[in-house]
């Protein structure tokens, strides 16, 4: 959603919020812009359209300022227009505010706005305006920010930038947000790798902070009355990891990296492995809550806890109130999240605070790994592409690792991934990728395709189907082979393409079902581990033990890629969709 970035310090903050703000492109966003402070006014610049396009046609490299906000948006209130752009100013030009989520009282505070100009249709405004009334009674910036932070309702992240202040203020609730130190500056964002060019010493806010930053220091209110630790950090980041290095698109890059990733965990101890498999011994029944692509490695997880004999159920982290009624003090909850930030997630946390809870989470200073017990980080770095890859495989293993070690079966599963690890290399080879490249260029213009397979395989077509829908647009459904005769089939013909997962142990069972797709000649696209006289074309992926299903995803997200690239797509901002959903 919206991305944030903003400096305060002795430097000139253009440069750095312009780097800054590119590496917040993944966030999703539909209109850029900034404020400044200059002269001992407030310059504000912004418009719809690619940060590229918003930065060339007004010149923002030829300004200079000390202090500074900008801004990507993602429209919720209003639309996308130019008034509708943030950052948002008040009525008289002293102050602007830059804002992340929604305020879903926004109406009502609204109409209290009596005498004031209303320049836009978004509920961003309204904080511009309360912040200029208490600043008109005589409040400073920190307590008018806080009467405004006590007025509204919702998950709302913002800074203000004020002419007639020295300091930037900016407020956590609910949507990131993150303090960054450096030596001639500190920044306030809504993620690390926005500024880790510059310094990797981060304060992770909690929701209720209040940061109130200068140019050499800075100080945090928790608004909520929480008594927090806010320990300096250092993140675990290069500027290296958030750049493309030589390949044409992050998507590809990600997807490139993850032999290296797996081959990392080689020589792991595993320790938080350990923690999560003491306390799942003693669950009554194991939750795993996940969204997106997240939801998935819940699935893909919560069958390989039931194989082994442990009550799993995967949970959508916006179905969790309903379960309510059924949750007892000794079920164990694994949350699953790329960012950390998920809305839905969040937003149900309040259900089970009281059970023990693990986290499977990417971004550790999140708001979510800040609520787990235990905290198993998935080090996949940063992810900048939109469509999940690296984190998809690296959160796979790990659920997959914890459910084997609850069970006693910790040694079994790391000698896989080591069989995966010796045998991966075959992935990449040249006869590989070119067969991706004529699968891909088979169904570029398709408007349709199936994705089929049978128990696990199934949870790897429907996080394979996310990737055609997120990447290529193309319709693709995934469907679970053994139902395939209790509708499906219908739509069976000659026109129809099938990409289809085969392993074991239901191969046979699999092909029959392929048998039945040739015989109402449909087209069959085979990823397996062994070709078939039924496959029209075929895909070869290595023997990895119980994370076979590791090389399945990443041909699946190689032929997305691949499809995505021949059809002129840019899958790093695909239309419509934002890395991470922090508002609902």
């Amino acid at each position: 959603m919206c991305g944030i970035i903003a400096y305060n310090g002795s430097d000139d903050a253009i440069p750095y919020l312009l780097d800054g703000i590119k590496n917040l492109e993944y966030r999703g966003y539909d209109s850029f812009g900034c404020a400044l402070e200059s002269d001992g006014g407030l310059t504000i610049k912004k418009d719809i359209g690619r940060i590229d396009d918003v930065i060339n046609e007004y010149k923002l490299r030829d300004l200079s300022s000390k202090k500074a906000v900008f801004h990507t948006r993602w429209a919720t209130h209003g639309g996308v227009e130019q008034k509708n752009a943030h950052p948002i100013s008040d009525c008289t030009g002293r102050l602007a505010v830059a804002h992340n989520g929604i305020i879903e009282n926004w109406t009502d505070l609204r109409d209290e706005l009596s005498g004031h100009i209303i320049k836009s249709d978004t509920d961003t405004e309204v904080l511009a305006h309360i912040i200029e009334n208490r600043l008109n009674a005589g409040d400073d910036l920190t307590s008018a920010v806080k009467f405004t932070f006590e007025r509204i309702n919702g998950s709302s992240s913002f800074v203000v930038i004020d002419t007639k202040t020295d300091n930037l203020v900016g407020v956590k609730k609910g949507s990131p947000l993150v303090l960054g130190l450096a030596d001639k500056g500190n920044f306030i964002s809504s993620d690390v790798p926005s500024f880790i060019k510059y310094t990797n010493k981060v304060v992770y806010l909690y929701d209720g902070d209040m940061v109130s930053v200068g140019k050499k220091d800075y100080e945090i209110v928790n608004l909520m009355g929480k008594d927090h630790t806010h320990d300096i950090a250092t993140a675990n980041l290069s500027s290296k990891d958030i750049d493309k290095g030589d390949y044409e698109h992050f998507m590809l890059k990600e997807i490139m990296e993850q032999p290296n990733l797996i081959k990392n965990l080689k020589d792991k101890e595993f320790k938080e492995v350990d923690e999560a498999a003491a306390v799942i011994r003693g669950a009554s029944s194991v939750y795993i809550i996940g969204a997106g692509t997240s939801f998935h490695v819940a699935r893909l997880g919560a069958r390989v806890f039931r194989e082994n004999g442990i009550n799993a159920i995967p949970v959508q982290g916006h179905d969790l109130p309903s379960y309510k009624k059924v949750i007892s003090d000794k079920d164990v909850f694994i949350i699953i999240s790329q960012s950390g930030e998920t809305a839905d997630i969040i937003n149900s946390m309040h259900i089970i605070k009281n059970n023990k809870k693990i986290g499977i989470i990417n971004n550790e200073g999140s708001t979510l790994a800040k609520e787990v017990g235990i905290f198993i980080p998935v080090g996949a770095g940063p992810e900048k592409a939109v469509a999940a890859t690296k984190t998809f495989t690296l959160s796979s293993f790990y659920i997959v690792l914890v459910a084997m070690a609850a069970v006693g079966k910790k040694d079994l599963a790391v000698n896989d991934i080591n069989l995966l690890n010796v045998n991966l290399y075959n992935l990449f080879v040249p006869s590989v990728i070119d067969a991706v490249n004529a699968v891909a260029g088979k169904i570029k213009d398709l408007e349709s395709i199936f994705l089929l397979g049978r128990d696990l395989d199934y949870v790897l077509a429907l996080e394979g189907a996310l990737k055609f829908k997120e990447t290529t647009y193309i319709h693709a459904e995934a469907v679970d082979a053994s139902t395939f005769k209790h509708g499906p089939l219908a739509l069976i013909s000659d026109k129809a393409y099938a990409i289809s997962l085969v392993s074991e142990p239901l191969r046979t069972s699999m092909l029959s079902n392929l048998h039945e797709v040739k015989a109402r000649r449909g087209n069959v696209i085979g990823i397996s581990d062994t070709n078939s006289e039924l496959f029209d074309m075929f895909i070869r992926t290595p023997e990895g033990g119980m994370f076979s299903f590791i090389s399945q995803a990443i041909i699946l997200q190689l032929l997305s890629y691949k499809t995505a690239v021949l059809k002129g797509i840019d899958m790093d901002h695909p239309r419509n969709l934002a890395k991470t959903v922090t508002v609902l």
